[in-house]
């Protein structure tokens, strides 16, 4: 019974002092220490810790405090008073832990990928959702790594109708390039004081991040999932896009 007690919120020398008060009824304090096999000042914080809890009651008799344990019908009233308490405080708790979750720093989500079919699997990361607008640092050098790779792409972006705006430096492919963004839901503008001989691009999602880096030699791409950044950098980008030429 001991066990089934201490289930129910009782300390162990609770449960068993409770269980001694319920055997001698109306009883001093003395008595059940006595009976319960404890020390009688201990016996005294326990009694008190079981009457906070409502499973005992004491009475004066003669200016002697005796001690009575509650009828165990009655525990069943304690149980339900108990749980309707935690209820009533976890619901006006509820708001400021909602308030301390939307603070709550999250993990960003990042892969890494290498070598050729890495650096296109990182690519193909901008075409994943169709009908959106995305916004780019691509420098000439990069379109040199896989040239069929980067026409490939292109038809797959226009396919999903995902539009680009983008910031190159400014080089005649690039200009030759740019005759078709109309055609290719492009919009490029150039700025050689950020992209000249850069072998670097980055790719602003609406969430993520995808940086990817390229030569003869290493081929890398980093996606990174993380939408308050994302929104960081698209700030800047559109900063510079004010800043860079037609």
């Amino acid at each position: 019974m001991e066990e089934e007690l201490q289930r129910i919120g009782l300390t162990k020398q609770e449960a068993k002092v409770y269980l001694n008060t319920l055997k001698l009824g109306v009883a001093k304090a003395s008595n059940i220490a006595q009976k319960s096999q404890i020390k009688r000042e201990a016996s005294y914080y326990i009694l008190k810790a079981l009457q906070e809890k409502g499973f005992i009651s004491e009475v004066i008799k003669s200016g002697v405090k005796y001690y009575n344990a509650i009828p165990p019908k009655r525990i069943l009233g304690i149980i339900e008073e108990e749980k309707q308490k935690k209820k009533e405080a976890i619901k006006d708790l509820i708001p400021q832990l909602e308030e301390l979750q939307k603070i709550a720093i999250t993990q960003p989500k990042i892969e890494v990928y290498e070598g050729e079919q890495g650096f296109k699997t990182a690519i193909s990361k901008v075409t994943e959702k169709p009908n959106q607008l995305i916004y780019a640092y691509v420098p000439e050098k990069l379109l040199e790594v896989v040239p069929y790779f980067n026409v490939q792409f292109r038809l797959k972006r226009k396919e999903k109708k995902v539009k680009i705006h983008v910031i190159s430096d400014d080089t005649k492919q690039m200009r030759e390039l740019k005759k078709n963004d109309k055609k290719e839901l492009r919009e490029m503008r150039f700025n050689d004081a950020i992209m000249k001989n850069r072998e670097s691009a980055m790719y602003i999602l609406p969430d993520a991040l995808l940086i990817v880096k390229g030569n003869k030699k290493e081929q890398i791409g980093v996606y990174i999932k993380e939408p308050e950044t994302a929104k960081l950098q698209k700030n800047i980008f559109e900063q510079i896009w004010k800043l860079s030429k037609s």
